[in-house]
């Protein structure tokens, strides 16, 4: 019986969680609304070069060190209208490239040992 309890309740913890998690991506995009027009105007002028949006992408994961963060904070403002579905999509696709440069970074600091190398 002990089982099925602990089951149960680890279905619904992670219910719980996901329906936060879709709150604050709601409330991010409800945020970002009041930055005004004025910011929305510039974002969406600056990420319409595609190569502007990829280098968004890797320098914001490059900071922050998470594709997933960069990933969500761009969800929300594809959703609340900031910028358009085509300018996340290179921002993403940044934010993907990022990560593969924070790792490589890594290793790099790892490559002159050489135990550690191996």
């Amino acid at each position: 019986m002990k089982k099925a309890f602990d089951i149960g309740s680890r279905l619904l913890l992670v219910g719980v969680l996901l329906y936060l998690f879709l709150v604050s991506i709601g409330l991010m995009g409800a945020a970002f609304k009041g930055f005004g027009k004025g910011f929305a105007e510039n974002l969406i002028r600056t990420t319409s070069n595609p190569f502007v949006g990829l280098f968004v992408g890797i320098l914001a994961t490059s900071v922050v060190q998470s594709s997933s963060t960069t990933t969500s904070i761009v969800v929300g403002m594809v959703g609340s209208g900031v910028i358009t579905v085509g300018s996340g999509v290179y921002i993403v696709m940044g934010a993907n490239i990022g990560t593969t440069v924070t790792n490589t970074l890594v290793s790099l600091g790892h490559f002159t040992r050489r135990d550690e190398f191996r």
